[in-house]
């Protein structure tokens, strides 16, 4: 008799998110290989075939210094149980272009309790059409996050600029960029730390303070949390596609 997959039920699941090409969805087994995964990781990842991800691991599919960093988080869901939230993550998609995403990840049990695997979601962050119900109020406070993000922004000063108490703002935002305004703000450094990195051979000190950090230190950190690699990792890399 054959012993059908425990996650044979998340077929169906599956197939939902395979219509979404700005989602990436999985399943990963114990010990981090996947089992299940939606087109679109498929497409980026496997030109397209769903069966040359199954079994593999995150070092055999990503980038050596991205790949540590995603096996890491793996690793700590797999053995803690805690679930990982709306992560601000860097993802290099095809061609080498760089973008970044929120990613969340959580066990997955058996019907005796014991964590059996891992199933996440990493969701492209887009900016919402300025249509969008509700971005109208934060425009002005957005641009002025987009042009002053190097500079140290009080909450309390974009709240006023989009005429909404504190709670509202952050409400707001986190409805429409599914982050926070400080997730947000540390998008606007990172997306133009990244830029710099890839396209002039300014210090890291300099990038560091141009982008708003206090130090290269606090620039290092920050970018390492989020992109999975020190910047000076993510310079070289580009460099060598």
């Amino acid at each position: 008799m054959i012993t059908p997959s425990p996650f044979s039920e998340h077929a169906v699941t599956e197939a939902l998110f395979d219509a979404l090409p700005d989602v990436v969805y999985f399943i990963k087994d114990s010990v981090g290989r996947y089992v299940r995964v939606n087109q679109t990781l498929a497409n980026r990842c496997a030109g397209g075939d769903k069966s040359k991800l199954l079994g593999k691991r995150p070092e055999e599919v990503y980038p050596a210094a991205l790949a540590v960093s995603y096996a890491r988080q793996d690793e700590l869901v797999l053995r803690t149980g805690k679930c990982v939230d709306h992560q601000l993550e860097l993802h290099i998609y095809p061609g080498g272009i760089a973008g970044w995403c929120l990613t969340t990840k959580h066990p997955l049990s058996d019907d005796k309790g014991r964590i059996v695997g891992i199933t996440g979601i990493s969701r492209d962050l887009n900016a919402p059409n300025d249509k969008a119900s509700g971005f109208a109020e934060l425009a002005a406070a957005l641009k002025f996050m987009q042009r002053h993000f190097a500079e140290s922004i009080r909450i309390e000063e974009l709240a006023k600029k989009a005429g909404l108490s504190v709670y509202q703002f952050e409400q707001r935002v986190q409805r429409l960029f599914q982050m926070s305004p400080l997730q947000l703000l540390h998008k606007l450094r990172l997306d133009e730390a990244t830029r710099m990195l890839r396209e002039t051979d300014q210090s890291l000190a300099d990038i560091a303070i141009e982008t708003g950090w206090c130090d290269q230190s606090a620039f290092t950190r920050h970018f390492s949390r989020y992109a999975g690699m020190a910047p000076g990792r993510f310079r070289s890399l580009g460099r060598t596609k």
